[in-house]
């Protein structure tokens, strides 16, 4: 069984102008922090990226919703079995010098709830590290505009960035309708100070 499968998502010059939108969610949030002179709860002198940190602040396809109608298709190749309506929570990663992320893996139903990350350009190596277990553990190296997709309690890390030229990637949640829980629903509600989830239908 294949743990870890890839989709072309992005062409090269998407991906360039993508670039400066993940550059803007940065500035933005740099600010925001400049403000407060605070770093979200539990984070302060982390190396995760100020985008990653602010996840439950936007969402990545509700700002570029052109890309939407390209995503539930690419959702419906790769994982025909799930059931729509679908919820999907999608936040951009800009990794500088000495930023990266622990292993880790991501809330969700077996079976229901995956993962996926999509590599936008800087330093394509050493890519994502994925871990079955202890003494399971491969890489895939970064393909720029590819997409990954796997199972989110599939353990996985990014190492620090060493090079001074900065990472872009987009990470993304996909929960099917048996996994769409309150703390979702909550994330996209219109009242809520967050902005973290979008709800999607089958386009048929």
């Amino acid at each position: 069984m294949e743990l870890v499968k890839g989709y072309k998502f992005f062409s090269e010059q998407e991906c360039e102008q993508l670039k400066e939108y993940c550059d803007e969610k940065e500035r933005e949030f740099e600010k925001l922090k400049s403000s407060s002179n605070q770093s979200p709860k539990g984070q302060k002198g982390s190396v995760i990226p100020i985008t990653q940190r602010h996840h439950s602040r936007y969402n990545f396809f509700y700002d570029n919703s052109q890309y939407i109608h390209r995503l539930i298709t690419c959702i419906k190749s790769v994982f025909p079995e799930l059931e729509f309506p679908i919820a999907v929570q999608s936040w951009v990663n800009v990794y500088r010098k000495g930023q990266g992320i622990k292993w880790h893996s991501h809330a969700g139903k077996n079976g229901h709830s995956f993962s996926a990350n999509i590599f936008l350009g800087g330093p394509k190596t050493p890519g994502i590290y994925y871990s079955v277990d202890p003494e399971n553990i491969f890489n895939i190296e970064n393909e720029v505009g590819s997409m990954h997709l796997f199972p989110n309690n599939l353990n996985h890390m990014v190492p620090k960035n060493e090079t001074k030229k900065k990472r872009y990637t987009v990470g993304i949640t996909i929960h099917a309708h048996p996994a769409i829980d309150k703390t979702l629903i909550h994330g996209g509600a219109l009242n809520s100070n967050n902005r973290e989830t979008i709800i999607l239908t089958d386009i048929g």
